[in-house]
């Protein structure tokens, strides 16, 4: 392989994931990147590689074969060509020159820089193309559904919960010029669960002061709108896991206690990152795996995948994080809380400055997953970059451990404010 020449800006705008760049920004862009070539025959992909690095064909054509013999072409006439090649990871596809080819190569830090760039929008998962999954033999139900969420993306019509109404409309009321407690009292006073809960929260040993508030107005006085918004949010979200199937239940049910579990250790660890509010860290933690309630949605429709936990599992883990992070950006939350869904598992990011929500809640799941009988391997706790964001060291006195241990009743009252 040998470089060719640098694409030029027109070349990049029509390139899925770029398009949206503007002309100044693919000016760097093709200044930081390089057509490549490569002679028939030769293998640009192995199948099951992570390499997370980004394929697009700019001419010639590429073979994809997948494990069981199927072999699929792809030209760079085809409108999967505007796409990354196999983007999938690990990917499911040895990808072969089929002829002398063009193509480029976005290399990790290229990827950054263009994310760095471009605001979060529903293109994120226009990369999966519906070519891959049609090289399965045997077509099961999870490729199925995998497909249908992303045909149903490509196309900008796919599934996604909205935040529930009371959040909205207590959004509204914040945000007005004349926003006060009673004019916000007044909206949450239509939902007597959400209004008990602000109520608790209140007068819980957090806010407490030397006399208990009876009255809404008075509770959202002393915790502040803002921090009244995020726990109207928290509260409000466990309507979206839930089903009317028996079995999907189940895993909303699941799903919902992991998420709560975690959303209250990040409540507590908050304590080490004193830049960081408690309150926003409940719903970071409530909201790590949103993406899993899209998912389980698309599956009523898939009878065998609910049939079989294992293919469902393997949909949710493969999806959950970038739907998730759609569904944030549509409901408007700030980046810093938007990102936590897509770094949630991301167990060895690093990044400059202090801790964010994102090492809470990545610390968080690691503890939430001490002693369950999961067969996902996870890395030792204090070996994660992360941990040490929050304020912990190896020889340090008191460990995270240490700190929930002596905060088991302040989690488990967090856990019952929250809901069951």
């Amino acid at each position: 392989m040998s470089a060719v020449e640098h694409p030029t800006p027109s070349v990049l705008r029509s390139l899925s994931g770029l398009n949206e760049l503007t002309h100044d920004e693919l000016v760097a862009l093709s200044n930081k990147l390089e057509v490549q070539s490569a002679k028939k025959g030769a293998k640009l992909l192995d199948r099951g590689s992570t390499d997370t690095s980004r394929l697009y064909l700019l001419n010639g054509s590429l073979q994809l074969r997948a494990e069981d013999g199927a072999v699929k072409l792809i030209s760079h006439n085809d409108p999967s060509a505007r796409s990354p090649i196999a983007r999938l990871r690990p990917s499911r596809f040895d990808v072969v020159a089929a002829s002398e080819i063009h193509f480029l190569r976005l290399e990790d830090e290229v990827l950054d820089w263009v994310d760095s760039n471009l605001e979060q929008t529903s293109s994120m998962l226009d990369t999966y193309q519906v070519e891959e999954s049609e090289l399965h033999s045997d077509r099961n139900a999870e490729n199925q559904m995998t497909l249908q969420i992303y045909e149903d993306l490509n196309s900008d019509q796919l599934l996604l919960p909205s935040l529930p109404d009371i959040a909205i409309r207590v959004g509204q009321a914040i945000n007005d010029d004349y926003a006060d407690a009673n004019r916000v009292a007044r909206v949450i006073e239509n939902d007597p669960t959400i209004a008990a809960k602000i109520l608790k929260a209140a007068n819980s040993a957090r806010y407490g002061g030397v006399q208990p508030v009876g009255r809404l107005k008075e509770a959202i006085t002393r915790i502040g709108l803002s921090t009244t918004h995020h726990l109207v949010i928290t509260f409000a979200l466990r309507e979206l896991f839930r089903s009317n199937s028996a079995l999907l239940n189940e895993k909303m049910r699941e799903r919902w206690e992991h998420s709560r579990n975690v959303a209250a250790i990040c409540h507590v660890l908050t304590r080490k990152c004193t830049k960081l509010d408690p309150e926003t860290a409940l719903l970071a933690g409530l909201i790590h795996d949103i993406g899993s309630v899209a998912i389980l949605g698309y599956a009523r429709d898939f009878p065998e995948v609910v049939e079989h936990p294992t293919a469902l599992d393997e949909a949710l883990a493969e999806l959950h994080a970038q739907i998730g992070n759609m569904i944030l950006v549509k409901w408007h939350l700030p980046p810093y809380l938007a990102q936590v869904a897509s770094l949630a598992n991301h167990w060895n990011r690093e990044h400059k400055g202090p801790c964010d929500y994102a090492d809470l809640v990545i610390i968080s799941k690691l503890h939430a997953k001490i002693g369950n009988s999961s067969t996902q391997r996870l890395p030792e706790i204090d070996q994660v970059p992360a941990y040490e964001k929050l304020g912990f060291k190896n020889d340090a006195p008191e460990s995270s451990m240490e700190i929930l241990e002596e905060a088991s009743e302040e989690i488990r009252q967090t856990m019952e404010l929250l809901g069951n």
